[in-house]
């Protein structure tokens, strides 16, 4: 019995190593794998691509997870189908959320849905077993002060809006101080240390976005203006998981827009808000980061097999 128990700790130890050491590069490059052959029109390689690289790691961003489901879905291929609803709910997607959708009927028939039926549970408890839950509720409550003076200031008549405003200001600066120590110490309190965000969190939240968006609205509002830029300890996180890289692109292009070049040169990810820089540059930005090429991101998009997740704030 004792020699179970040491071989079971030892699994557990070895998984978490390879866990932390993984590099994610090689994750954004299966994912955008996937996404070249949705270009291509050819869903059966887009499908084993997310497929294999879920295969290879643990923890994997809760919207490749849905998009994931929707190739599947289209090909009806249900055991594919079963394996991403599954990555879905350990990635903290609601099952409600996902049985109401058409896409889903089908396999809603299936033997497979009804073993799934008997497992979401356990699943759930995965997911949830690995949230840093104190984390996460001071980033709630980060969040809520910062809506509650947002709100305040757009209803507040036109000279009380400077006072709040520098109020936020100082608010936000407070908060991504506090972010970037938490970084330090934890990582980045993205999806893989927080889970994605809820509805029941805050009611701006909805359970459809499917991300830890709540510190990436606090950078965006603190970078809406000229400030201290924190890339040089943000961009490792990428490489590590605990950023999505949608996510720091949009970080970084709120500074290069509204930074003014006040704090140096800040790269640009996107043509969101028509930039001087290059089409070229911008590709080799994105190219950096693991994301695909601009005029590929806009391919994608106009195939509408996906959700464009990619096109939203957070």
């Amino acid at each position: 019995m004792k020699i179970k128990l040491i071989l079971f700790f030892t699994y557990l130890i070895i998984v978490s190593i390879n866990s932390i050491a993984q590099d994610y590069s090689e994750y954004y490059e299966g994912i955008n794998n996937a996404k070249l052959a949705l270009i291509n029109a050819d869903l059966e390689q887009a499908e084993d691509c997310y497929y294999q690289t879920f295969e290879d790691f643990d923890f994997v961003y809760a919207r490749d997870c849905y998009n994931a489901l929707e190739i599947s879905t289209k090909l009806k291929h249900f055991d594919k189908i079963n394996y991403f609803m599954k990555r879905c709910i350990k990635q903290g997607v609601e099952f409600a959320y996902l049985e109401r959708q058409e896409m889903m009927s089908d396999y809603k028939k299936t033997t497979l849905y009804s073993e799934f039926l008997l497992n979401k549970d356990s699943l759930r408890n995965i997911y949830e077993s690995k949230i840093n839950w104190g984390i996460r509720n001071e980033i709630i409550e980060m969040f809520t002060k910062d809506q509650m003076i947002r709100k305040r200031y757009y209803k507040a008549i036109l000279f009380k809006r400077r006072k709040i405003g520098r109020d936020w200001e100082a608010l936000n600066k407070m908060q991504v101080e506090r972010l970037i120590e938490i970084t330090k110490k934890h990582g980045f309190p993205g999806e893989k240390l927080i889970g994605i965000d809820a509805k029941k969190m805050h009611h701006k939240i909805n359970d459809f976005d499917l991300s830890a968006g709540m510190p990436i609205i606090i950078f965006i509002h603190h970078y809406s203006q000229p400030n201290e830029s924190y890339n040089s300890i943000l961009k490792p996180e990428i490489k590590k998981g605990n950023l999505w890289n949608e996510h720091y692109a949009i970080i970084s292009d709120f500074q290069y827009t509204y930074g003014k070049q006040k704090y140096g040169l800040i790269p640009c990810y996107s043509l969101r808000f028509k930039p001087k820089e290059s089409k070229e540059q911008i590709d080799r930005n994105r190219l950096e980061i693991g994301l695909l090429s601009w005029s590929n991101t806009k391919k994608l998009e106009s195939r509408k097999y996906l959700t464009p997740f990619w096109i939203r704030l957070r």
